[in-house]
């Protein structure tokens, strides 16, 4: 690769020597550049300074920039090279372009520290292809890329609002998410949400997998979504039998024992000639957290992708050390949150509850249970949990029935929803 491809000092120069001229032209950049897009050490540094005298609301000149320099003056050239940056400055009104310019160069330079490192870890053997591969496709994911999307005015915002209501009333109410199959629930969420992050937690043995299967069953084929499912505590063949399961109504027990009658094996047959045709796409061995986002992506460009159910939040590896598990738990939730939104999705993350709600006479989950679990309360715009009173109490009077507590809804209503629950079929209704 030539130098020309790795940097541009006459770009650099110029966007200092523009903030120099014109202070307010840092708003051009300031949310594309970083300082260490900066090829040279020493517009790495002023660059650096720049950025928060504006922070500051300091106003950046000589003296100024200068003055907060300090010991590092000396380091970048002292003022000769500072006032030799605002001589040599073209105009402060092609910043922007040369800003896009140094990004492009920092991004070739991060690309190729990238996959020299790569090498480096093939070469020293001590991590498995799989794990070289996923450093590979995280690192060139979290690539930041020179385009920023320019605000939008309010005529512009207003149109598309208008545009949507309209959309709205032709469809004559309708749902305007991807419907989940339960209509008190698709009721309080309007279906679906595009870009939301829904969690859907409970304590073990509630029915957390059983609930996720039946909704990916429904949008599927009521509500025609392409699903992508991880889950990352069973194996496919544990996964299928509940999926074959609740689309058959055949009991779980005889599907895993194979004591089927002959009607049931036709049953059998049907469905799963029908799921594999299905738009659903199941993954077992997929635990990482930049593994999950690169194969979303990958499905999203190649074959469209609206929902995203993953089981479960606590056996997600987000890649990174980190000795405090609810820091770990609350960057993965965020960048989860991030996800949804980049790639227009619903992004569906099943969680463990802490053991709390066992102590209280009242065993029903609260958002309160969620504090042991990082920033989740905060990154989600549903929570909502799984609870059966029979579970708790053997002579209950709700037997049969798994309730839907909508405990966090930010753009509707909460409620709890009171559905059937056939556990032998793996069948919520």
């Amino acid at each position: 690769m030539g130098i020309e491809k790795i940097y541009n000092l006459a770009a650099e120069r110029n966007v200092l020597g523009s903030i120099l001229l014109k202070n307010d032209s840092i708003c051009e950049v300031i949310n594309m550049l970083e300082p260490e897009d900066f090829y040279s050490s020493k517009h790495n540094i002023i660059f650096k300074n720049l950025k928060e005298l504006y922070e500051n609301n300091i106003p950046a000149d000589i003296v100024t920039l200068c003055d907060k320099l300090g010991e590092s003056l000396k380091e970048v050239g002292g003022i000769t090279y500072i006032t030799e940056l605002i001589n040599t400055s073209i105009t402060a009104s092609n910043i922007k372009k040369h800003g896009e310019i140094i990004k492009e160069k920092s991004n070739y330079r991060e690309i190729l520290k990238i996959f020299n490192t790569s090498l480096d870890k093939l070469g020293k053997g001590k991590e498995s292809p799989e794990d070289v591969v996923y450093y590979a496709q995280n690192s060139l994911l979290n690539l930041n890329s020179a385009e920023i999307k320019e605000s939008e005015d309010m005529g512009e915002i207003m149109q598309d609002f208008m545009d949507t209501l309209q959309s709205r009333c032709e469809k004559g109410g309708e749902l305007q998410g991807i419907k989940c199959g339960y209509k008190s629930i698709d009721r309080m969420l309007g279906g679906l949400q595009k870009e939301d992050l829904i969690i859907l937690a409970a304590r073990p043995s509630m029915g957390k997998t059983t609930m996720a299967v039946n909704m990916i069953l429904n949008s599927v084929f009521k509500g025609g979504a392409k699903v992508a499912f991880f889950n990352l505590e069973m194996g496919k063949t544990q996964i299928i039998d509940r999926t074959i399961a609740t689309h058959t109504g055949i009991p779980i027990e005889n599907i895993k024992n194979a004591s089927l009658s002959d009607e049931q094996w036709v049953n059998v047959t049907k469905a799963a000639s029908t799921l594999a045709a299905s738009s659903i796409k199941v993954y077992d061995k997929t635990f990482k957290l930049g593994a999950i986002k690169s194969e979303c992506r990958k499905i999203k460009i190649k074959e469209g992708l609206d929902i995203v159910v993953i089981d479960h939040l606590q056996l997600i590896d987000s890649g990174e050390k980190n000795e405090n598990r609810t820091q770990e738990i609350s960057k993965i939730t965020r960048k989860l949150k991030l996800m949804a939104k980049e790639l227009d999705i619903t992004l569906i993350l099943l969680s463990q509850l802490s053991r709390t709600p066992e102590g209280r006479s009242d065993h029903r989950p609260m958002l309160s249970d969620l504090r042991e679990s990082g920033s989740i309360e905060q990154d989600a715009d549903v929570i909502m949990f799984l609870y059966r009173d029979e579970y708790y109490h053997r002579d209950s009077e709700s037997k049969g029935i798994i309730e839907c507590i909508v405990a966090k809804n930010r753009n509707g209503e909460v409620g709890t929803a009171r559905l059937k629950w056939r556990p032998e079929i793996q069948r919520i209704w």
